[in-house]
């Protein structure tokens, strides 16, 4: 029998859109998917390639996490390796869009609690940030508390990368979800710890594995973080995507900038 021909680009992209719209939406604790082998072959093996060494990624104040912008990389690279990050950030942007898509039918949950019954008439549709994705990686010892993400991002998602130089020790942990007893919180200030403890409960740990993309609404009940563990030299890799409403629409349906 012959081999089917080797698919496009686009038609590979059109497959993840595809699989995306029929990916089934987990709503407890809240809305989220999960869909694993999302970059096809040719494309992971690539991330692997072209992944930026330490210098290049930029420091957060966020644990010990460096970071870039895909199109930072495309921007000051050139040939195949920048073609290859035009391409990945191509791809994470419809990828992501996708997902909003999916998610939308529960975008109630989030914005409903945040501006009331008439959410839908202040959001008129709301414009988004979302054409660009973003590198991260971490090493030592990872511990992210419970928390909400910024009230300004709709919908969040990050694709797990093994690291090939530096597997990653066991237990490899992902992202736990918490379930909230009644706790609701707006945007991504610190939660108390006696808060967190009082009203938060571990729900549903979505596992490490390469490859893998986890996606939600982020809305005032969307807790979620990692268990504290001890990474050493080797380091969490992630290829994180999402929507943010715009500076335009985020003042207009919050009366506020929301710092």
């Amino acid at each position: 029998m012959t081999a089917p021909p080797p698919k496009s680009l686009n038609e590979a992209v059109i497959e993840i859109e595809q699989r995306i719209a029929r990916t089934r939406i987990q709503v407890r604790p809240f809305p989220h998917i999960v869909i694993d082998d999302l970059l096809p072959l040719r494309l992971r093996r690539q991330v692997d390639q072209y992944w930026p060494n330490a210098s290049r990624l930029a420091s957060s104040n966020f644990f010990r996490r460096g970071e870039l912008l895909v199109s930072s990389l495309a921007q000051t690279s050139d040939g195949d390796e920048q073609t290859f990050w035009r391409t990945l950030r191509a791809v994470s942007v419809r990828s992501n869009r996708a997902v909003r898509a999916r998610l939308q039918r529960h975008f109630a949950d989030k914005f409903r609690p945040l501006i009331g019954p008439g959410w839908r008439r202040a959001l008129n549709g709301g414009g988004y940030l979302d054409n660009d994705a973003m590198l991260a990686d971490y090493s030592g010892v990872v511990d992210l508390v419970p928390h909400v993400d910024h009230a300004r991002v709709v919908v969040n998602g990050f694709v797990y990368l093994d690291d090939p130089d530096q597997p990653t020790p066991d237990p490899r942990r992902g992202t736990m979800l918490y379930h909230s007893n009644g706790f609701a919180w707006p945007s991504n200030k610190v939660i108390p710890k006696a808060i967190r403890d009082r009203f938060l409960r571990e729900a549903v740990d979505i596992g490490w594995r390469d490859n893998r993309l986890l996606a939600y609404l982020n809305g005032p009940w969307s807790f979620h973080g990692v268990p504290r563990h001890d990474l050493g030299t080797a380091r969490r890799r992630l290829l994180m995507f999402g929507s943010l409403l715009d500076q335009e629409t985020m003042v207009q349906v919050y009366d506020t900038e929301l710092q």
